[in-house]
């Protein structure tokens, strides 16, 4: 308990902008039952602002410590993964959300899923903050925020697309070819973050961009309703980008494989049952 007291005192900052973040969120969700569709898309923008400016804050008050002892500020060095990973990540996170919590009309669904949200966001916080203060261990120790952010993003993106798709009444190759585009999109900021862009890990996200869409297309003509496409695609996503994370730090091996395909089938014989 005490630990637990010690970390958001000492990580408060981080923890406030995520908060903030979040009651932007539910403000929007109290204008979208009030007022309408319009008012929710500018509550969301200005959210969405309110959340790049409290990047650029963590970035500034970090940076200014490194200043006062005459620290080198560290984005120089990678200011390509600087943009991808603290602006462009927490933006697309940002954007599907706000997807989800639109279609989705269910208030508990939107509350668990509104602090999911904060939370991710205040691990985020918390690992930009520790980058540009060259707080190595910290850092490291939050680095998986990334990874649990890809998959909310694939997950919350594919339930934008099928719901787009259903409104406007899109052709399913369309869709498909969405959600083969958020693999390649998400497959690449995952090589790139950790500096194995190579002709291999290129054609890996290629191919399983195009098997994942076509799986897709083949689920979108069954009779599972939208949410069980949602989950079906999105486990599927969710091995091929564990596979990928395997191969990246070679520990893949055939025991893990046959691991992660096993609890593959057994989650699909389960879901099967469910439904």
């Amino acid at each position: 308990m005490k630990e637990s007291i010690q970390f958001i005192i000492k990580n408060r900052r981080s923890i406030f902008y995520a908060l903030l973040t979040g009651l932007g969120q539910l403000f929007s969700i109290h204008l979208l039952k009030e007022k309408g569709i319009n008012a929710f898309l500018i509550s969301n923008a200005v959210t969405c602002l309110i959340l790049c400016f409290e990047i650029y804050l963590n970035w500034r008050y970090a940076t200014k410590v490194l200043r006062q002892i005459d620290m080198p500020d560290i984005n120089v060095y990678n200011l390509w993964g600087h943009l991808l990973n603290h602006i462009t990540l927490p933006i697309l996170l940002f954007i599907s959300f706000s997807g989800f919590i639109y279609f989705n009309k269910d208030d508990l669904v939107r509350l668990v899923a509104l602090s999911l949200l904060i939370f991710i966001n205040s691990i985020l916080f918390i690992n930009i903050r520790s980058y540009y203060e060259d707080k190595f261990r910290i850092e490291t120790s939050t680095r998986y925020i990334y990874d649990i952010i890809k998959l909310f993003i694939f997950f919350f993106g594919v339930n934008l697309i099928l719901h787009i798709q259903i409104i406007l009444q899109l052709e399913v190759w369309v869709a498909s070819i969405s959600i083969a585009l958020l693999v390649l999109l998400l497959g690449f900021l995952l090589i790139y973050r950790q500096s194995q862009v190579n002709i291999h890990t290129i054609y890996y996200i290629i191919i399983s961009a195009f098997i994942i869409g076509v799986l897709f297309m083949l689920i979108s003509f069954s009779p599972i309703l939208t949410l069980g496409i949602n989950i079906v695609i999105f486990l599927l996503f969710y091995f091929d980008i564990s596979i990928l994370q395997h191969k990246l730090d070679r520990s893949l091996t055939l025991e893990i494989f046959t691991e992660y395909l096993l609890t593959l089938i057994l989650a699909f014989v389960i879901f099967a049952g469910i439904s």
